[in-house]
């Protein structure tokens, strides 16, 4: 009975699932490893000790979009705060796309780009890309002519494959096309070259970016888009009222407020992404690909018995199912110390 009555666009979709069993080393979220620094969260207690709990949000993000305006170097008027970048994509797909309509992007990317399409009941349609995942431009940029596409998903660095696509490319596609173009730069800070200071020039660009990645704050849940506004102004019409809580607000306001403390950590990251490469690039019967985020993909033969023996010793990382990345799985980089223990680990299940 209740199968009649959902929504045929949900039938097709699956739970997101994660693994809760416990584990020696965490490797599979592209999580930073780094908590927040006592500092950051002993001020945020702070203001959250002197927030008014029993009110709604401030729906504006007033005091947070002060900070990440100057951060960003943008306009408060081209920013929207919402309940992660997951909601931003939703916010994107339930503005401009109707039943029917078709979205491009290409493939592997974020999951996420696709089951928001379906969900608004649109035509979501990935290109393939070329050799060792580099973008196929050309292709997207012919199908969505094609294809009279509404909205384009650009992920640069693009998860999971960890490539980038260059601000040229990005800029040829916004040219040659009528579609919103939307670039997640969500690994930013990690490296690839970003569309910010073209906000203003290209009234179809869209930018999302978040606190889960390179600033740690992956538990608040907080991700934000910039644009022109007058894509602001269709986007504020149909999101959500007070969707980023109180206490988000507070915590992303002080992060912002003292992100110097934070800039030495993605550093040692990037160092640790660079070491643990080499040392992947050792191991024979593993390709490794460049990355330029906080995630490494490689590809084994037998990649499911990898995963589980990996899974086996408490380490957990992302294996995929689709045919696209058979055989492929990606590491987040760690802490030196998870770093050492994760090549032990492959070491012992390859051989």
């Amino acid at each position: 009975m209740i199968n009649q009555l959902v929504k045929e666009s949900v039938k097709g979709l699956k739970p997101y699932n994660v693994y809760s069993k416990s584990y020696l080393c965490k490797t599979d979220a592209n999580e930073s490893p780094f908590n927040l620094p006592k500092d950051i969260l002993n001020e945020a207690v702070d203001d959250i000790l002197n927030a008014y709990i029993n009110r709604y949000p401030d729906n504006q993000c007033k005091r947070l979009k002060v900070e990440l305006s100057r951060h960003l170097g943008v306009s408060k008027g081209n920013i929207i705060l919402g309940n992660g970048s997951d909601e931003m994509i939703g916010l994107i797909t339930n503005t401009f796309i109707d039943k029917g309509d078709s979205v491009i992007s290409h493939e592997p990317t974020f999951s996420m780009y696709k089951h928001s399409v379906l969900l608004a009941g649109g035509n979501y349609i990935a290109v393939p890309t070329k050799e060792n995942f580099l973008v196929n431009i050309n292709e997207i940029i012919r199908k969505s002519n094609e294809e009279k596409a509404k909205v384009i998903f650009l992920c640069s660095p693009n998860n999971p494959t960890g490539n980038t696509i260059s601000k040229k490319e990005i800029i040829k596609v916004i040219n040659k096309t009528n579609s919103i173009v939307v670039v997640d730069e969500a690994y930013i800070e990690f490296g690839g070259e970003t569309m910010l200071q073209e906000i203003e020039r290209y009234s179809r660009l869209v930018i999302l970016r978040t606190f889960s990645k390179a600033f740690g704050a992956a538990a608040i849940r907080t991700g934000y888009l910039i644009a022109s506004k007058d894509l602001i102004y269709y986007l504020n019409s149909v999101k959500s009222p007070y969707n980023l809580n109180t206490i988000s607000q507070i915590i992303a306001t002080r992060i912002l407020k003292n992100k110097e403390l934070i800039l030495d950590k993605i550093l040692e990251i990037k160092k640790e992404r660079d070491r643990l490469i080499n040392m992947m690039e050792r191991i024979n019967k593993v390709k490794v690909y460049s990355s330029e985020t906080n995630f490494i993909l490689f590809k084994v033969e037998q990649g499911d018995r990898v995963f589980q023996g990996l899974l086996n010793k408490g380490i957990i990382i992302r294996r995929f199912k689709n045919e696209v990345l058979k055989g492929h799985l990606r590491v987040t980089v760690g802490t030196k110390e998870e770093n050492d223990i994760f090549i032990n680990g492959l070491k012992e299940v390859i051989l």
